[in-house]
C-alpha cells in the first residue's frame, strides 16, 4: 500500500509530458516582485522535461535592468539565446495612470529589495560587462506569432498588459500582413494572465491597475480565450531554493534579497499562473467556465458575468496549499542538465 500511495503523488505531481511541448510566451513585470523570477524558473524547469517549449519572454515594465535580470534566468538554464522584448514608457515618470507602479517602485527601493539591478549586475560582471541586445516587445510577440503554428500558443501574462495592448493595435508590417488582433486570433491558443480578482465581482489590485488603460484593451477585447489566476498568496515557495540551491543561481540571489523574512518565502501568484499555463487544470486546479470578464478601465472593478458561450476561465483551486507548494519547490529546484 505505502509504494502504491508513492506512486499515486509522484503522478499527482509531476505528469507524463505531453506528446508535444506547450508552446509558451511569457509576459513579466520582473520588477515589483520575486515572484516573477520564481515562474520563470519554473517555465524552464517544465522545459527542461519537455512539457513547454518557452519562445520568447517579454519584460513589460519600465526597468532598464529587467530584461537582463531575465536573460541573467535564462542563462543559467542554458538559454541564452532566447529572445527577449522590452517595452517603452515613455510618461511612466509623469502619468497618473502609472501612480500605483511609482508607488510601488518607491517601496521597492526603500527596503532594500531590488533585486532586479543586482542580479543584472552578476550576469554583467559574469559576461565580461557584456550583454545580449533585446528586441521591442510588440516586435517580438508579432514575430513570434508570426512563425508559430495556428492556435498553437499560450500567453502567460504575468504583470501589466501593457505589451499586449500594444500588439492587438499594431498594423501589418514587414512580418506580417496581418493586424495584431488578426494574427492573435489565428496564432494563440489562450491567454492565461495573473490578477487578484474576486469572483462574481471585485477590484483588481495591483497588475492590471498599474496599466488599467491597456489592460481593459486586453480583457474587453481578447479575441480567443482568457483564463485568470487569482491565487497563491497563501502558497509561499523559494525558501528551499535560498537554503539549498546553488549560490550562484540568479533565482537564489533574486529570493535572498527581495524576501526579508528569515524563512525567505514568498507568496507564488505568478508561479502557479505558469504552472497552469503548461499543465491546464489538473490536479490542482477547477476552470469555472460559463462567465464573462469584464474590466472597468477607469476603477478597476471586475465583474463576470453570465454567459454560457464565453471562451473565459475563472480559476479556481482544488488542491491543499501545502501541495501545490511542495510541486513548485521541487520545479524550483531542479537543476539544469547542463549544470548536473
Amino acid at each position: 500500500m505505502l509504494s502504491y500511495l508513492l506512486v499515486s503523488t509522484l503522478t499527482l505531481t509531476a505528469p507524463v509530458p505531453p506528446a508535444t511541448p506547450v508552446p509558451i510566451i511569457f509576459d513579466t513585470d520582473m520588477d515589483t516582485d520575486v515572484d516573477d523570477v520564481g515562474a520563470l524558473a519554473v517555465l524552464h524547469a517544465l522545459m527542461d522535461r519537455g512539457e513547454a517549449q518557452l519562445l520568447a519572454v517579454i519584460h513589460s515594465a519600465p526597468a532598464p535592468d529587467g530584461p537582463v535580470c531575465v536573460q541573467a534566468v535564462n542563462a543559467w538554464y542554458g538559454r541564452e539565446n532566447l529572445p527577449v522584448g522590452w517595452t517603452d514608457w515613455p510618461t511612466v515618470e509623469t502619468s497618473p495612470v502609472y501612480a500605483l507602479y511609482r508607488q510601488a517602485r518607491r517601496h521597492i527601493r526603500d527596503t532594500g529589495a531590488d533585486y532586479v539591478p543586482a542580479v543584472a549586475e552578476m550576469y554583467r560582471a559574469a559576461k565580461g560587462g557584456k550583454t545580449p541586445a533585446v528586441q521591442d516587445g510588440v516586435r517580438l510577440y508579432r514575430k513570434t506569432l508570426a512563425a508559430a503554428d495556428d492556435g498553437s500558443v499560450v500567453i502567460c501574462a504575468v504583470g501589466m498588459l501593457t505589451a499586449l495592448a500594444g500588439l492587438l493595435e499594431s498594423g501589418p508590417d514587414d512580418i506580417s500582413p496581418l493586424s495584431g488582433r488578426d494574427l492573435v486570433a489565428r496564432k494563440v491558443k489562450r491567454l492565461v494572465t495573473m490578477a487578484t480578482s474576486g469572483f462574481p465581482e471585485g477590484h483588481q489590485t495591483f497588475n492590471w491597475h498599474c496599466d488599467l488603460p491597456s489592460a481593459a484593451k486586453v480583457l474587453n477585447g481578447w479575441p480567443v480565450a482568457l483564463a485568470v489566476m487569482p491565487h497563491g498568496e497563501s502558497i509561499l515557495t523559494g525558501g528551499r531554493l535560498v537554503r539549498e540551491g546553488d549560490p550562484e543561481n540568479p533565482c537564489v540571489r533574486a529570493y535572498d534579497i527581495y524576501v526579508k523574512t528569515p524563512a525567505k518565502a514568498r507568496s507564488s501568484w505568478d508561479l502557479l499562473t505558469a504552472l497552469y499555463a503548461v499543465r491546464g487544470a489538473a490536479p490542482f486546479f477547477r476552470d469555472k467556465t460559463g462567465y464573462r470578464l469584464a474590466l472597468d478601465g477607469r476603477t478597476g472593478t471586475i465583474q463576470w458575468r453570465e454567459a454560457p458561450a464565453s471562451p473565459h476561465i475563472f480559476v479556481e483551486q482544488t488542491a491543499k496549499d501545502e501541495a501545490i507548494a511542495e510541486a513548485l519547490e521541487a520545479l524550483l529546484l531542479h537543476v539544469p542538465a547542463s549544470r548536473q
